[in-house]
């Protein structure tokens, strides 16, 4: 067993190398169990919604024809089998297609990363249910970690955040259910934090290459895994820390300086990032993406329609909306690189003045899988949400905590409305989550009752002598329309 250095601290990835090696379902408290399996619910009802993108389909399809092998690991919707690198990318792309993205940070979304790719390897490995919910949470707690106060810097250097770290949280989920060693789960971050990758170029300019961010970086987490069960490359100890390392590429230095952050901070010490570890869960705050739009339009989508029906508003009667977001909120892709520089603009179908402008006229926004509601555009961009976006502003306020929006309805007759929407309303636990994933049942092949067959499945994994029973499950939310090679 190597160290960074004879009396010296354990280099970060020897830390969580280390600990994730020791972990074990017994350590996990209850709650961080229920948020595992949330998880897990959350991704694959996503890949069950992703089915109606034809260009996943055409995404997979080119993976299947490439990684085809007939024993290898299940793919959603496919009787093909692929290998473990190639079934990863594939039911990544189907959970991308869904816009169903878990959140952290605003901009880290390990969801259609870290599940397909432990799914994939726990099947090959034949590993158990809580094999793999242990392994989930190893990766989900180390990308939180990584992440947590320097994901706005990464931005800032053109970087996609969320491809970039959760290769990381992959590498160590797979290279747990590969049965590596410590010195091998230090290989695998080493080797993943190599081949960690993505630009903000694309959603800076409308491009889609962003389509296949998570699918690449899910297939390069469990790369990094198995070569280094191969054993045949050393991973450099200080990987994340060191002066040529993780952290100087994707933050600019490696001793935590921050071009930019959610709340005015100019320094986080990444030394720091592993205080507390099993015992403090950063991944318990992780929130659940509904709507198929960008995360922080999701808590203005739910204050709106509260307040729309708290007060009756009719949209008429309105005069202006204002609607209070952390500055970054307003500056996506990235503070430095942003979409629309002229963010104060109403882009129907882009900004957040369309979307709470389409809630205030509608009443709601329809989730992922779900239908319009009543009077709205069936597809496509919505007329009267478009005509109204014009009443809403934007103020962004630097120090506001991020998806933590305030909305303020002036009316016209000069009553006034307003209400915030505090971030910790949107962490949800697995009830929470499973009765808010009913809303996407149009979606969903096999309506209520393969979402209720799904639902208890992921609730009773732990109980699985093998993690790949959910694959039986999940095909009876699977269309007879399904891709088959």
């Amino acid at each position: 067993m190597t160290d960074s250095s004879a009396g010296s601290s354990p280099s970060l990835s020897r830390q969580f190398a280390r600990w994730a090696h020791s972990l074990r379902f017994a350590d996990l408290p209850e709650p961080v169990r229920d948020k595992a399996r949330a998880f897990l619910l959350h991704a694959l009802t996503g890949a069950a919604i992703g089915h109606s993108s034809r260009s996943a389909r055409h995404v997979v399809e080119l993976a299947l024809a490439e990684e085809g092998k007939p024993d290898g690991a299940s793919v959603f919707h496919s009787r093909q089998r692929a290998s473990r690198i190639g079934a990863a990318f594939a039911n990544s792309e189907w959970i991308h297609a869904s816009s169903m993205f878990d959140s952290y940070r605003m901009l880290n979304h390990p969801g259609p990363v870290i599940i397909p790719a432990a799914l994939a390897c726990a099947e090959m490995e034949q590993r158990s249910g809580s094999e793999l919910l242990v392994a989930i949470v190893a990766g989900y707690e180390f990308i939180c970690r990584l992440t947590d106060d320097f994901i706005p810097s990464t931005a800032a250097r053109g970087f996609r955040p969320s491809p970039v770290f959760a290769t990381l949280g992959a590498a160590l989920s797979c290279g747990l259910l590969l049965g590596l060693d410590e010195d091998g789960l230090v290989s695998a971050i080493a080797l993943a934090a190599n081949f960690a990758s993505g630009l903000n170029e694309g959603p800076r300019t409308g491009g889609n290459e962003l389509m296949i961010h998570e699918p690449q970086a899910a297939r390069n987490g469990v790369f990094a895994a198995v070569m280094a069960r191969a054993g045949h490359v050393k991973g450099s100890e200080t990987s994340l820390e060191g002066p040529a390392g993780f952290y100087n590429a994707f933050i600019g230095n490696a001793e935590g300086n921050l071009s930019y952050s959610f709340n005015g901070q100019t320094h986080s010490d990444p030394r720091h990032i592993s205080e507390g570890l099993g015992r403090e869960w950063k991944l318990l705050s992780f929130i659940f993406r509904m709507y198929p739009c960008a995360g922080y339009n999701q808590p203005v989508i739910e204050l709106m329609r509260e307040l729309r029906e708290a007060h009756a508003l009719a949209p008429d009667r309105i005069a202006r909306i204002r609607v209070a977001m952390n500055t970054i909120e307003t500056l996506y892709p990235s503070p430095l690189f942003p979409r629309f520089p002229d963010w104060q603009t109403p882009r129907a179908g882009e900004t957040t003045h369309y979307f709470a402008a389409y809630t205030a006229v509608h009443g709601a926004y329809p989730v992922a899988g779900g239908q319009p509601p009543a009077g709205a555009a069936r597809q496509g961009i919505d007329p009267a949400a478009t005509a109204f976006m014009s009443r809403v502003d934007l103020v962004p306020e630097p120090l506001r905590p991020m998806f933590s929006p305030e909305i303020t309805v002036e009316m016209k007759d000069g009553s006034v409305f307003r209400a915030d929407y505090p971030y910790e309303r949107m962490v949800w636990d697995f009830d929470k989550l499973a009765m808010r994933l009913q809303s996407c049942l149009p979606g969903i092949a096999g309506g209520l009752g393969a979402f209720q067959m799904l639902e208890s499945a992921v609730r009773a994994i732990h109980h699985e002598d093998l993690a790949s029973t959910i694959f039986t499950t999940v095909s009876a939310l699977q269309s007879s329309d399904s891709t088959h090679h």
